[in-house]
């Protein structure tokens, strides 16, 4: 049977076709990097408010802004270090919330928000432009 052209259906021809390359190369902006990172800060310091371990998440919450907040990128409001420092810095508060919710004696929810904000620092450092490596695929 034949394809319909009615409603619907989208044909992407030429230049206008979406590309998973197109993509790849937005997330390696370094204003979707930290825009990713000041999601992460937020939603720590919005977790913290519901938290029974409020200190840790808001301790947390606190390191991710104020590093993403003096990185020199589009986003900054001081621009303080450049992206390799930032690289480090992000990958060192993925570490250190990653122990802490191994090590330390909190509760479920935290751990499991700490663990998940931890893995996406970084995915977002190592695995594009602005990481420690950069993967070619």
């Amino acid at each position: 049977m034949a394809r319909s052209d009615g409603p619907g259906h989208q044909s992407f021809s030429g230049q206008n076709r979406p590309r998973f390359a197109d993509v790849k190369s937005l997330l390696r902006r370094p204003v979707v990097h930290q825009a990713v990172d000041y999601a992460v800060g937020f939603a720590l310091a919005s977790a913290a408010v519901r938290s029974g371990d409020q200190a840790v998440m808001a301790i947390a919450a606190i390191a991710v802004i104020v590093s993403t907040a003096v990185f020199d990128g589009p986003l900054a409001a001081f621009r303080v270090f450049g992206t390799g420092a930032h690289r480090v810095v992000d990958v060192v508060l993925a570490l250190a919330g990653a122990a802490v919710a191994v090590g330390a004696d909190v509760g479920p929810a935290t751990r499991i928000t700490l663990l998940a904000s931890a893995g996406v620092l970084t995915f977002m450092s190592v695995r594009f432009t602005h990481g420690i490596r950069e993967t070619r695929t």
